[in-house]
This record gives C-alpha cells, sequence and structure tokens, in this order.
C-alpha cells in the first residue's frame, strides 16, 4: 500500500490575517510614540543648530580677522542671523522647528524671552574671545521643556536642559 505525505508548506489566510493585524497594531502605537517625542526631537534639533551657528560665528572671527555677529530676533519673528562686516552669512528662522521659539522656562532667568547678550547680540571677536551670555529655546511640548546655550569668555558654547526647575 502506498501511502501520501501531505505537502503543509504554504500558510492559511488565517494565520496571514493574524501577522498583517499585529504589523498595524505595532505600527500604530509605533506612530504615537514618535508624535508624542517630536516637540523633543525638533527642540533638540533647534539647539544644535544654534550651537554649530555660535561655533561658525566664532570659526569666521578668528578665520577672517574680523568681529562675527549672531543677532537675534525674537521678538518679530524668532529668528537670528550671522553677520560679519555687514554681510549676513546665515539667517535661520525658527519657525522651521514647529514649536520651537526664544524663551526661558526659568521665570528667575535673567531674560527670560530670549536670551542674556546685550541688545540680543552675541559679538565674537577675531581673538574668538566673546561676552558671557546664554541663549535660551523652549518647545510649546507638554511638559514643558527647554535648553541654554551659554557662552563662555572663550567663545565656546555649552549646552544646558531644563530639569523642571533649573537649567544643568
Amino acid at each position: 500500500m502506498i501511502t501520501r505525505i501531505a505537502n503543509n508548506k504554504g500558510i492559511t489566510l488565517i494565520e496571514m490575517v493574524v501577522v498583517v493585524g499585529i504589523m498595524g497594531i505595532l505600527a500604530g502605537i509605533a506612530t504615537v510614540m514618535f508624535m508624542r517625542d517630536l516637540p523633543k526631537y525638533r527642540l533638540k534639533d533647534a539647539t544644535r543648530e544654534l550651537f554649530n551657528d555660535i561655533q561658525s560665528a566664532r570659526i569666521y572671527a578668528v578665520r577672517n580677522g574680523l568681529p562675527c555677529t549672531i543677532q537675534q530676533f525674537p521678538a518679530s519673528s524668532d529668528s537670528y542671523r550671522i553677520v560679519q562686516n555687514g554681510s549676513v552669512l546665515k539667517s535661520v528662522d525658527l519657525g522651521a522647528f514647529k514649536g520651537v521659539s526664544f524663551g526661558s522656562l526659568n521665570s528667575a532667568a535673567p531674560a527670560p524671552d530670549s536670551g542674556t547678550f546685550a541688545s540680543d547680540q552675541l559679538v565674537v571677536q577675531p581673538s574668538g574671545l566673546a561676552a558671557t551670555g546664554s541663549f535660551y529655546l523652549k518647545s510649546d511640548s507638554t511638559p514643558a521643556d527647554g535648553r541654554e546655550i551659554e557662552v563662555s569668555a572663550a567663545g565656546r558654547p555649552r549646552i544646558k536642559s531644563w530639569t523642571g526647575a533649573a537649567y544643568n
């Protein structure tokens, strides 16, 4: 007598529906998690951009032997620009980072609206030195999140994060 062995190498329609359903649930959870953290990522990107621009202004000043300025416009458009010898080298609008603006979360900060530089300008001298001060960025997320970019007298920036009570 000849016996036949069944070929069970395929998958059933029910198995396929279950797998697709599980993948859909996981994709939905991932989307919700990403959307929740999106304001934090935008704040980090804006902070990194300003941090890099401060370093660039220092490099321009030293390389060209001319002062370089970061001019901040918090009241009108939450933007800033890098200027050297009357020429605008770069303009940045924080509107590109939706939900991010100049401002401090610490009400005791010297200038909670934007930063602590005289006339909202960081001037880097040809020696690379600058007046000490800070720029503040905040996100409109819940809970509130913020960053301080502190510039030392040597013209070097340092990023501090909002802890809920202070910048550290």
